[in-house]
Parts: C-alpha cells; sequence; structure tokens
C-alpha cells in the first residue's frame, strides 16, 4: 500500500478484509466491527449514578412496552367505543 493510504492496482486481495472494492481497485476502508461500549466510563460512575442510569433505561423500556401494547389495543378500543355509541343510538 502506498503511503497516502491507497494506490491504484491495489486490490481487494492486497488488504484485509473490510474493504470496499470496485472494479478490482480498493476504494474506502470499511471496519467490518465497530466495538464501542454503550456507557464508556461506566466503571468510574459512582454507585449512585449506575442508580439513576439504570432506572432511567427500565423507565424507558416500561414506556416503550406500554406504548407498543397500546398502539396494539388502539384499534380494538376504538371499535368498542363506537359500538358502544351506535348501542346507546339504537336503544333510545
Amino acid at each position: 500500500m502506498s503511503p497516502e493510504g491507497w494506490a491504484m492496482g491495489e486490490t481487494l486481495s492486497d488488504f484485509p478484509h473490510g474493504h470496499r472494492q470496485a472494479n478490482g481497485f480498493c476504494l474506502a476502508r470499511i471496519p467490518l466491527l465497530i466495538e464501542m461500549p454503550l456507557l464508556p466510563r461506566w466503571r468510574f460512575m459512582t454507585d449512585e449514578a449506575k442508580a439513576l442510569a439504570k432506572r432511567t433505561a427500565i423507565s424507558a423500556g416500561v414506556v416503550v412496552l406500554a406504548l407498543l401494547v397500546f398502539r396494539a389495543l388502539l384499534p380494538w378500543l376504538l371499535l368498542a367505543l363506537a359500538a358502544y355509541w351506535i348501542w346507546k343510538l339504537v336503544s333510545k
């Protein structure tokens, strides 16, 4: 490989995995796996900060779950409400 990083004529077989190839020439470096912690400073956080982060994550998960359940039940609730209104109109 040239000092600039890429030289014409260098094919994919000249590079390790994770590089893109077009017309036999390597175009760019593309990492296949990026390892990065979700909370990079977790081991340096205080116990109080860790507890707050855990509570926040659990709360967010509960809210997402509730929204998914509500979204699934919403059409049935609207149908039941419409049926109730129709029943009230018919029974008068």
